[in-house]
């Protein structure tokens, strides 16, 4: 872009910013130009935004002068979402109001609170807020619903999209509409007719194509970020819901998200965890297959709620071994080859302590048919089992702090079917092996399918270039058509997945993505 656009914009933009929320000196720009991810772009401005007036302010300029503009709340995407070499508008300090309804059962919130705080905020009523990233004491709301962040037991149940209720968002034209505000979508139905009657066509268009609509329905029946969310055109009649929810998953390519209100969820006081610990891989898996079909008899519960494993997180033996899980450098000792040593970190949760213990006894059975290494034990002491989950969120920065000077610690998720579980794991497994990534580890949501793999990639050669671009298009193939599975299952697309979005969803998903981009941001400027 031309540097006098800039300057003009830069003009202009100090007319309403104060001097001291924008920065253009080189040593800020700098530092605002990588995110939690390895990738480095070098903005032009950075903005501390405070209000919605400035955002729109700030979005009639870019438009004015035909800047490309990116938001950032936290920082905490590991796939290079929250940076940009044009303007970046930070949305984090001055954007944390919220506001509870009276039941407690919904909340308001705006992007830039962090998601620990909304469960200090919710938790004095027993409730909390439903996606779960392992990011959550870091990252912020609008990260969060706009990458439709989750972790270990929201699942798709209880993501960023199904809890959403309504979004205040600011359109790449500067326009603000909140889609729970009557008089805000009367004010939009007069000023955009033509753009309601577009998301009406879409829709319409999607619904009458059968094909499309089912695959649509299948591909976000298990955890699935790659490209725009297209589900809420099948899922919602109103224009309007199908707007919100367009932004879920978003990554801020549509618009820029002010405030949100969203369903809360019940914190079961009763929880316990055991750590399970199968000899191969495929047991494991298929452990978790069974243990996902359990549920209890109370018929008036939500499918959620009846479901008796709320979460379980597979760690394979490279996970295991990086964060010296003692289990395992015990069956390191006794066996020759520890490499099928897999864990299971299972948790259920319950409303009284009875209740726990039933489900506790209902999970022991099913694991009856399956040989562990060690006998099962679930423990209901928070000192106990706050040292599994520990060993679990211990494993990124355990692997990656094992890279060698120069490489780069890389981590990308994909998700399975849940009936393909077994086999697609152990071939995820062994096609990285088969690249000669010997320190790479695969561990995750196994209860929603969902795995992260971290692999140390060095990008100081061309063979090792090579070898990653191998990697990269051999895990393309098993998982989009091998198994017609995500390859992008949570935190947005980022930019690693960005080239497949095509290849995974195909020509006619695709389009409608296109179309929706350029109804929201026809310059393509965010």
């Amino acid at each position: 872009m031309a540097k006098s656009n800039y300057m003009a914009f830069l003009h202009d933009a100090s007319q309403v910013i104060p001097q001291e929320r924008i920065y253009t000196d080189e040593l800020r720009r700098l530092a605002w130009g990588t995110d939690a991810g390895f990738y480095r772009l070098i903005p032009q401005i950075v903005i501390r935004s405070s209000s919605e007036e400035e955002i729109s302010e700030l979005l009639r300029l870019a438009d004015r002068y035909g800047l490309p503009v990116t938001f950032r709340a936290a920082g905490t995407s590991l796939s290079g979402q929250a940076i940009s070499d044009s303007i970046l508008i930070v949305a984090g300090k001055h954007w944390e109001k919220y506001s509870i309804s009276p039941d407690h059962e919904q909340i308001t919130l705006q992007p830039g609170i962090i998601g620990q705080r909304v469960n200090e905020i919710l938790a004095p009523y027993g409730r909390k807020f439903a996606p779960d990233p392992a990011s959550v004491k870091s990252a912020m709301v609008g990260g969060i619903v706009m990458n439709n962040a989750s972790g270990m037991n929201c699942g798709t149940h209880a993501n960023s999209d199904k809890v959403l209720l309504s979004a205040r968002i600011v359109l790449a034209d500067g326009t603000v509409l909140d889609t729970g505000d009557d008089i805000s979508r009367a004010s939009f139905e007069a000023t955009h007719p033509n753009f309601l009657n577009r998301i009406c066509e879409l829709r319409d268009r999607i619904r009458a194509n059968e094909e499309l609509s089912a695959r649509i329905r299948y591909k976000y029946s298990i955890k699935n970020v790659t490209g725009l969310n297209l589900l809420p055109f099948v899922r919602f009649d109103d224009p309007f819901d199908i707007i919100a929810h367009l932004m879920v998953g978003s990554e801020g390519t549509l618009a820029f998200l002010s405030q949100i209100t969203m369903r809360t969820e019940y914190d079961y006081p009763y929880k316990a965890s055991a750590m399970l610990y199968f000899t191969n891989i495929k047991d494991a898996c298929r452990a978790v297959v069974a243990m996902k079909e359990l549920s209890n008899d109370n018929t008036s519960a939500s499918e959620a709620d009846r479901k008796i494993v709320k979460g379980a997180e597979l760690l394979d033996y490279k996970s295991l071994s990086s964060v010296e899980d003692p289990v395992y450098l015990k069956y390191k000792q006794e066996v020759a080859d520890a490499s099928g040593l897999t864990a299971v970190l299972t948790e259920t949760k319950a409303r009284t302590r009875e209740e726990l213990e039933q489900n506790i006894s209902v999970i022991e059975e099913c694991l009856k048919t399956f040989s562990t290494y060690i006998p099962v034990h679930f423990t209901d002491r928070p000192e106990e089992y706050s040292k599994y989950w520990a060993i679990r969120s211990g494993i990124f920065p355990s692997v990656g702090g094992t890279r060698q000077p120069g490489t780069t610690c890389l981590i990308e998720d994909v998700a399975f079917h849940i009936e393909d579980l077994p086999e697609a794991t152990a071939d995820l497994q062994q096609l990285i092996a088969r690249h000669g990534y010997d320190d790479a580890c695969i561990y995750g949501h196994a209860l929603e399918g969902n795995y992260h793999f971290i692999l140390n990639q060095s990008f100081s050669t061309d063979a090792e270039v090579k070898r990653y671009e191998d990697l990269m298009n051999d895990v393309k193939t098993l998982v989009v058509d091998k198994y017609d599975g995500s390859l992008k299952a949570e935190h947005g697309t980022g930019r690693n997945m960005a080239p497949f979005v095509k290849y995974e969803w195909g020509e006619a998903a695709f389009e409608t993505m296109k179309a929706v981009k350029q109804l929201f941001d026809p310059k393509g400027l965010l």
